[in-house]
């Protein structure tokens, strides 16, 4: 059995590898080195991986291959904080041609889907407080979703997520504070994000082109795009996970609870998927709508309402 610092989720291939002495590659397969113990890891089954200390040493070679194989890497600070992602530069054949098209994307479908986008998160955000029992904010956070303008020049999305996160944590919660609730969003935030920004590279486009997002200094401006509908769907693990724990910091075991949600099932179109399947899905789809204007193609992900 696996050692406790080092949790392997196979059935969604993403591996937190935590307190290891070394890492590194032998023919196809990772080999992780905790004290005098050595474990192996088939490449082909990682979908992400998360070198989760600092001190870890891990081989120029491993992260060579892992950019070849187009496999998401995230780095965290000492504060097991996600802060950086490997990116590969040449995983799609055609990444020129994908680069000039993206850039010829008419601003009136970037706002089009922009204006989607937002509806399905306010959308979710509802979804997440009714499955959730939180009723109170309910009326109001449908009348800001009526409310949504074309591109959101009225910024409903802003007082949504305000009223929202009052409702769903708290009157005295407050995003981006140092506490434990801020620190799991922050966490599984990221793991989605670079997951996003993996797929819409894989399909040959820039994750720092946005169609919302536009900041000279963010890499993942389209990734960030496309993560809001996504961010009600884990707020609600979060929520679930933070009722069975009391920790006030990311202990190993809160980290992995964490990690494990992209392995929950959610509906999207009409059928049920791991959230990682999902993201593929849905990255693709988005991108084909932006290539193509076809409207079937913008399809976002929900929560499965078994309460």
């Amino acid at each position: 059995m696996p050692n406790q610092h080092l949790f392997l989720f196979m059935a969604f291939r993403t591996v937190l590898i935590e307190k290891a002495v070394k890492v590194n590659l032998d023919l196809n397969n990772i080999v992780v080195r905790y004290e005098e113990e050595d474990y192996w890891i088939h490449l082909d089954e990682i979908s992400t991986i998360i070198f989760d200390d600092p001190r870890c040493n891990v081989s120029l070679r491993l992260l060579s291959k892992l950019c070849e194989k187009g496999i998401n890497v995230l780095f965290t600070n000492e504060s097991h904080m996600p802060v950086g992602s490997l990116v590969t530069l040449y995983n799609h054949s055609r990444a020129v041609k994908k680069f000039l098209l993206q850039q010829s994307w008419q601003e009136k479908e970037k706002r089009f889907l922009w204006t989607k986008i937002i509806r399905a998160k306010i959308k979710a955000q509802i979804d997440t407080l009714q499955i959730l029992n939180k009723q109170e904010k309910i009326s109001i956070m449908q009348k800001l979703l009526n409310e949504v303008q074309e591109g959101d020049i009225n910024n409903r999305e802003g007082i949504a997520s305000r009223t929202y996160f009052k409702a769903l944590f708290g009157d005295q919660f407050k995003r981006f504070n140092e506490d434990i609730i801020n620190y799991c969003l922050n966490y599984i935030y990221q793991i989605i994000r670079s997951k996003i920004s993996q797929e819409i590279i894989a399909c040959g486009y820039l994750s720092s082109m946005g169609i919302c997002h536009k900041s000279e200094y963010n890499t993942f401006n389209l990734a960030d795009d496309f993560i809001e509908p996504f961010r009600p769907i884990v707020d609600y693990y979060v929520y679930k996970i933070l009722q069975t724990n009391e920790e006030d910091y990311l202990t190993p075991n809160l980290k992995k609870a964490l990690t494990n949600i992209v392995n929950e099932k959610i509906s999207y179109n009409n059928y049920e998927y791991k959230i990682n399947i999902v993201i593929q899905f849905y990255v693709q789809n988005l991108l084909s709508f932006l290539e193509t204007g076809e409207l079937n193609k913008i399809v976002f992900p929900s929560l499965i309402w078994i309460i």
